[in-house]
């Protein structure tokens, strides 16, 4: 691997990465000749970049692009390993990282290789570690910038894909730069944000802003440093890393993020930690930020590409130059963004794009957080010549709307790919973006509405702020699961503005692009021309959402309306199969998050409709009651099928074993009462106090929950009486009625047949901690999606597979207890 040519490119690729790669060729035959288990290989490719997609059979390559930036001869060989070892549609995502998908693992080396001669790397791509550092697209054009910060996430990647500790931190870690105020990099909601400033002496530096992040619990990052110098950036970002390396949760992943580490550690004590190791680097002038000039490989004063050829198509032209440039801070220069739907192109444009881009500006691209592609130093006589080569390969946008508009909506892969994705996000959002060029709304101006979709909680579809936002859920009715999405409103991301969206309600899927079509339409007719679209969500917006909302919101039955329960582009009714093997636990996590939401969501209604007497707010009181008691049935074994059923349950399994305290005893009682709506004032202001409580009780108590859903022991479960033991619904003794041999001598057998993901999961799981090490537990299993997460699932949880069967309809599964 050392005879690979280091080549000109945005960064330079440590000699040790390259060579890095043979010894990830070897991991990869270890693998594939048995040596390896995937559990172990794992985290080796994780690192590298490499993850594992929907049906664990094939991979996704994430290629390293730091500030976006991308030249000719890297495009045309990202185009070339997308036909020759991918599914042939590079992905920009929303990191400004390009994917490539449906690798197989075998040929990642090779695609590893290939990006390597071209100076490019995947290492740092995923995993716990210092992941591409991002900057904004227009850095060094911008009219508002202090000054330009691409060479600065430039010089960090190269910093951080030579440290020690870049890649064995306790979970991810991002940076960004921002070149003002507008914030266009996110600075504000990454683990460290930068954002370009000047002193009183016109001196270049930062002011730095720590604990941002969006997730399944997002956080606005909080302001560290009023100013540093621009020479201490990657003294601050190492600081930082270092504080994160030594306190942070390696326990649970799930609270594992810089963010939560600040939280539990409060502002002062983690400025504290931090100072002492930023003055520890201080003292290291090696740490001083090592700057160099981004590449421009043309002359930008060139006027070469700026004859339009005979024949050219440039209708169209005027449409275009007032939706997709920009004029720079340099008199006679635009940028043009062209729109990449969804941030899927094939590699024939990919490759026709780069011969493009030879021709016209500084001769290179840079990709955008909202997964479009930016081409800058273009002169006004260009542009039209510009315009027909792009029409000329289908990218001139005429036919997909306006880069940046409101039908250019961001998105993550979700269930396509993702092994974590709930929802298809990328099928809803074209089909929201279809529905709504189709609207007839006069959309073409509205420039303050983003809509951003994740196909789970996670977020890197940047949902948590957009300014409108949906994210992926599992619901059911009747036994039956379909695909919601969580609203959300009024995110948006400026410095001293940036705040997260919030949520309105859950939809059926199939409800989303009426309820957008209809939000917008109230906006447009609501609001004055100069009115902004935060002013009217202030005045009127959230109310009107909400309604909208409410009125989509049933799930019909499955006999009256069955396309309610297939998801956007779907040939098959939804269900969780496919939601990556090992992962049903994440699938609980989902499902408690979703009623722990919804419980806050109808708590906050029932309050605003007491204080304001406009209604009765028992309705909203009770079902705030059944969704905090419901949220964490799941990890019992227990998939409750009515509200007063969840309820009393929860009052069994967590009141009587201790986990809450004694006063919340009588739930089913008030829930009662709150149903009959015959509360007076005190009596319901008394029952809103009861479940706030009861709510904030519930999440601590999740929040004390591991990755293996054990809760930490309270008070109140220390003092508790030892439940007596009963078998669950659907285990038997060792019987006659057990077929095979292994069955016959397992020492519990269990039937989960009709048992659905996650719950079989979750009742294998407690009955297995009911027994001792090494004792075996035999199961009967479903076809689909039950037997592909419940063995793998188990796997991980550390236990040993010992037999996996088909046997008629069904499956036998073996299992011993190892932990």
């Amino acid at each position: 691997m050392s005879s690979i040519k280091i080549v000109n490119s945005f960064y330079k690729v440590p000699k040790e990465a390259v060579e890095d790669i043979s010894g990830y060729r070897a991991e990869v035959d270890r693998f594939l000749n048995g040596e390896l288990t995937a559990e172990r290989f794992r985290p080796f490719r994780v690192t590298r970049g490499i993850y594992s997609q929907r049906g664990q059979t094939t991979f996704m390559v994430r290629i390293k692009v730091p500030a976006g930036g991308l030249l000719p001869e890297q495009m045309v060989r990202i185009s070339e390993l997308a036909s020759r070892y991918a599914n042939g549609i590079p992905h920009v995502t929303s990191r400004q990282d390009v994917q490539l998908h449906w690798v197989k693992i075998e040929d990642t080396p090779k695609a590893m290789e290939g990006l390597a001669e071209v100076g490019l790397t995947t290492k740092g791509g995923g995993g716990n570690t210092v992941r591409n550092v991002t900057a904004c697209a227009d850095s060094g054009v911008c009219s508002s910038e202090a000054f330009e910060v691409a060479p600065y996430a430039v010089a960090l990647t190269e910093y951080f894909l030579r440290h020690p500790k870049g890649d064995t931190l306790p979970r991810k870690y991002k940076i960004a730069f921002s070149g003002c105020s507008d914030d266009c990099a996110l600075a504000t909601v990454n683990d460290v944000g930068f954002i370009a400033t000047r002193d009183g002496q016109n001196k270049e530096g930062f002011r730095v802003y720590v604990a941002g992040g969006m997730g399944a619990w997002s956080r606005v990052a909080t302001l560290l440093e009023e100013f540093v110098p621009a020479k201490d950036a990657a003294r601050v970002a190492d600081a930082i890393l270092e504080v994160f390396h030594k306190h942070g949760n390696r326990r649970n992943k799930h609270k594992a993020r810089l963010r939560f580490l600040f939280e539990k550690l409060g502002p002062e004590e983690f400025k504290r930690l931090y100072r002492e190791e930023f003055e520890r680097l201080k003292k290291d002038v090696s740490k001083d930020v090592s700057l160099r000039p981004v590449p421009v490989l043309r002359d930008v004063q060139s006027s070469a590409g700026a004859a339009v050829k005979k024949g050219a198509d440039t209708s169209g032209f005027d449409g275009w130059f007032a939706s997709n440039t920009r004029p720079q801070r340099q008199d006679g220069y635009y940028y043009v963004k062209i729109k990449i739907p969804l941030g899927d192109i094939t590699s024939d444009k990919l490759k026709a794009l780069a011969d493009v881009v030879k021709d016209f500006g500084e001769g290179t691209i840079r990709t955008t957080q909202d997964q479009n592609i930016v081409i800058r130093w273009l002169r006004r006589e260009e542009l039209r010549a510009l315009y027909a080569r792009l029409r000329q390969i289908g990218l001139d946008t005429a036919l997909e709307g306006v880069a940046g508009g409101v039908d250019d909506i961001v998105s993550c892969p979700g269930a396509a790919t993702c092994n974590l994705g709930i929802c298809l996000s990328k099928n809803l959002a074209t089909e929201l973006s279809r529905e709504l060029r189709e609207s007839g709304l006069s959309l073409w101006d509205v420039r303050d509405v983003d809509i951003k979709v994740s196909g789970c909680p996670n977020s890197c579809g940047q949902h948590p702020i957009g300014a409108i936002g949906f994210f992926g859920a599992a619901r059911s009715k009747d036994g039956r699961t379909a695909p919601h999405y969580s609203v959300l409103l009024g995110g948006r991301v400026r410095e001293g503005q940036t705040r997260l969206s919030t949520e309105v309600g859950f939809v059926p899927a199939r409800s989303v692009p009426g309820v957008v079509k209809e939000f917008l339409g109230c906006y447009l007719e609501k609001s004055p021309p100069d009115e902004n679209f935060h002013t009217y969500l202030g005045k009127s917006g959230f109310e009107d959402m909400k309604s909208i909302v409410s009125a989509n919101s049933a799930l019909p039955a499955y006999e009256e309306e069955s396309i309610f329960y297939r998801d956007w582009g779907a040939t098959e009714d939804f269900s969780l199969a496919g939601l990556g093997p090992g992962e049903c636990g994440a699938g609980v996590f989902d499902m408690i998050e979703t009623d722990l939401k919804d419980a806050q969501r109808h708590l906050e209604s029932a309050r605003e409709l007491l204080e304001g007497k406009t209604g009765n707010p028992s309705s909203d009181l009770f079902k705030a009651l059944a969704f905090t008691t419901k949220a964490l049935l799941i990890t019992q074994g227990l998939e409750p099928t009515s509200e007063p059923e969840a309820i009393k349950e929860f009052e069994k399994n967590f009141v009587d074993k201790g986990y809450v305290p004694e006063k919340f005893r009588g739930l089913e009682m008030r829930g009662e009462l709150f149903r009959s709506g015959h509360l007076n004032e005190e009596g319901l202001r008394q029952g809103i106090g009861l479940v706030e409580e009861l709510l904030k009780t519930v999440n601590r108590l999740y929040e004390s929950m591991d990755d293996t859903m054990m809760f930490a022991e309270t008070e109140e479960k220390k003092e508790a009486p030892e439940a007596e033991e009963t078998k669950e619904e659907g285990e038997k003794e060792k019987t006659e009625e057990v077929g095979s041999e292994e069955g016959k001598g397992a020492d519990v057998v269990m039937d989960l047949r009709g048992v659905k993901c996650p719950i079989n999961y979750v009742k294998a799981k407690i009955r297995l901690e009911t027994m001792q090490k090494g004792q075996t537990l035999f199961m009967y299993l479903d076809e689909g999606e039950p037997i592909r997460n419940v063995p793998s699932s188990l796997k991980n949880d550390g236990q040993e597979i010992l037999k996996m069967e088909k046997t008629g309809e069904y499956y036998e599964l073996l299992v011993r207890k190892a932990v």
